[in-house]
């Protein structure tokens, strides 16, 4: 039988907390962001059909944290992290916690998911950041290796053609040139960040850092977690009259989880 809704929300609630706790222990900040930040803005929890989290990260802990987890072998308790660039269940190149109990039973592609961005910094000039916008893109093409989804017909095509030209190595070569540039600006003195492979945009993604730091605590459900120090700022950039509940028609999962009987 597939799990309710409210039941996803509980395991995702369970996992964060875990993964919450280990980062606070190793003094790393990690941040409610996107939906999961609006949910505890508008409703001191989720939003009431949302089934997924996103949290982000400075680069410099979202490194740390990589580094860490790789050494526990990707495990927290009956958790399980997979990297930013990784090759078991290819996605965006952010973090993905899951529960491993629910990979086994249902497969990573219908389990519910922590998605955690690592935020960069921004160049100071309009071109770099140009630059930088398109290298992450192309950056994001070759370490995901699938065409793009949800951009239309013809740039499934263009990207399915690069990546059906361009050989494996050069590839491999481009990601690393690529990351080493898009995070040139990780710097003490970074005045703006940007979470790269956000669903905003990179112009709505980008934020100055006195509204990012320093971290501040919230409520969700009947926990509390961290999440940007003017978050309230934050949220009107990126979804405008953010404490406006959307039409009837599109309150429902982003992911479908908790609809698909066929597969529990």
């Amino acid at each position: 039988m597939c799990p309710s809704l409210k039941e996803l929300q509980n395991s995702l609630l369970e996992m964060y907390q875990s993964f919450y706790d280990v980062m606070e222990q190793e003094g790393l900040d990690v941040f409610l962001v996107g939906g999961s930040a609006l949910g505890a803005i508008r409703h001191r929890g989720f939003i009431p059909w949302d089934d997924d989290m996103d949290a982000a990260m400075l680069r410099a802990d979202f490194e740390k944290m990589e580094r860490l987890l790789a050494a526990r072998g990707g495990r927290i308790g009956v958790y399980r992290y997979l990297p930013a660039e990784n090759e078991i269940h290819p996605d965006a190149p952010v973090g993905h916690l899951y529960d491993t109990r629910m990979v086994e039973k249902r497969g990573y592609a219908l389990s519910p998911k922590i998605d955690i961005h690592p935020l960069d910094g921004v160049p100071g000039r309009g071109l770099m950041r140009k630059m930088q916008n398109v290298i992450s893109k192309v950056y994001y093409l070759f370490a995901y290796n699938h065409p793009t989804k949800n951009k239309g017909k013809v740039m499934k095509m263009i990207t399915r053609l690069i990546l059906a030209v361009t050989p494996k190595r050069l590839r491999l070569a481009y990601v690393r040139s690529g990351k080493r540039f898009i995070t040139r600006w990780n710097r003490a003195d970074m005045t703006h960040v940007c979470s790269l492979y956000g669903e905003a945009g990179y112009t709505r993604e980008t934020l100055p850092c006195e509204m990012v730091l320093p971290a501040r605590r919230v409520p969700f459900e009947d926990r509390e977690f961290k999440t940007f120090a003017d978050v309230e700022g934050y949220l009107a950039r990126r979804y405008g009259d953010y404490m406006t509940l959307p039409p009837a028609s599109e309150r429902r999962p982003v992911h479908g989880i908790a609809d698909v009987e066929e597969t529990c």
